[in-house]
């Protein structure tokens, strides 16, 4: 699973804002099947339609697997909001549906190396955006 930094709700210059689903209930129980949040970014990569050449596991930009204080969690960028708002409404009816706690959290940004490893750059073309 993908580690980006968690940072606090302070402003900060090349930062995503966005949810932070995690994978423990309310009443403290992890919640399974331990690849929840993989299976849901393959859910939201299907409602917004983002293939990766050379990746063959669905990722997007908008939904990302980590891992917070020990707990597997998934984040998703506010942009899915506007740019998918079924999607969007899925996935937090889904956190409520299973009492998963949702906070609002900012990410790093980050490149395209450091999300999908270095040649991830070279199958893409350097100016090709990260989307």
């Amino acid at each position: 699973m993908d580690r980006i930094p968690l940072t606090t709700q302070d402003p900060i210059e090349g930062s995503i804002q966005g949810y932070l689903i995690k994978g423990i209930t309310h009443s403290q129980k992890t919640f399974r099947p331990g690849d929840w949040p993989e299976r849901l970014t393959g859910v939201i990569t299907l409602f917004v339609g983002e293939r990766r050449p050379g990746i063959h596991i669905a990722c997007t930009r908008l939904a990302m697997p980590i891992v917070d204080s020990g707990i597997k969690c998934l984040f998703v960028s506010d942009e899915l909001r506007s740019i998918c708002a079924d999607a969007f409404d899925f996935v937090m009816r889904f956190a409520e549906d299973n009492d998963l706690p949702v906070e609002v959290r900012r990410a790093r940004k980050l490149a395209s190396g450091d999300v999908f490893g270095p040649d991830a750059s070279a199958a893409r073309g350097s100016d090709a955006p990260l989307l």
